[in-house]
């Protein structure tokens, strides 16, 4: 029997029953080294699931332990694994800016995982289906950061182009209702669209009160990056 690999009921990888055992007890064997969650629980009745968030952040954890490694012999025997979560991290996230200080990584998660074995993983709210994978990883971390309240790290992730951390605190702080924790990834009124190759995405966050949305926020995607233009209640201003 074969075993699956999800995200968000999304079936997107078939590694077979000894691929995912060996991936998943390394996978747990670097998770011991860092101490940190890699995102990836199973094989359980013959499923994986995978949560790309914590996927990106487990592997960058990764890479920094991996540089301040000494030991050629440990390399070795991690590479593997290391190459496999860089593959799965590409097609659930996108591109990783960090992979390219370690070539061996980066040029071999490309013969790690063929490209033919990996289904498209749109995970997400239907809303965000047909976003690129950047673009979706990015729209989740920021609703991550603001629910978490982790102003100053979402403000030096976007860069100066996007509002300062003192007013993303300002605003989210005069909001009378607690934003729902753990946040839904991407909530799902996402509206995205495209003009003049800029896309801009327009989403609420949650409250667990009521479960309506009242604060909403806006991201701008284009050749700057992504970066938070707008948050507050109402319609954002033309």
């Amino acid at each position: 029997m074969g075993t699956t690999a999800y995200v968000d009921g999304i079936a997107f990888w078939e590694p077979g029953e000894p691929v995912a055992d060996m991936f998943c007890v390394q996978v747990r064997v670097l998770e011991r080294w860092i101490r940190r969650s890699s995102g990836i629980v199973g094989p359980e009745s013959d499923e994986i699931q995978v949560d790309p968030l914590k996927l990106r952040e487990f592997l960058v954890f990764q890479l920094n332990a991996w540089a301040r490694a000494g030991s050629p012999t440990l390399k070795a025997m991690l590479l593997g694994t290391m190459q496999v979560l860089a593959a799965l991290d590409e097609h659930l996230n996108g591109p990783l800016l960090e992979l390219g200080a370690i070539p061996e990584i980066q040029r071999g998660r490309l013969t790690a995982i063929p490209a033919a074995a990996l289904r498209p993983a749109p995970w997400g709210p239907p809303t965000a289906a047909d976003l690129p994978q950047s673009v979706r990883f990015e729209l989740a971390t920021i609703v991550q950061d603001l629910v978490r309240g982790w102003y100053k790290t979402l403000e030096e992730r976007l860069g100066s182009a996007g509002w300062s951390a003192d007013h993303l605190r300002e605003v989210v702080e005069s909001y009378a209702i607690p934003l729902l924790m753990p946040p839904q990834r991407i909530p799902p009124d996402l509206i995205s669209t495209v003009q003049d190759g800029r896309r801009t995405s327009l989403m609420s966050l949650w409250d667990t009160v009521y479960g309506v949305s009242r604060l909403r926020l806006q991201v701008v995607h284009d050749e700057q990056g992504h970066r938070v233009t707008w948050l507050g209640f109402g319609d954002p201003p033309t």
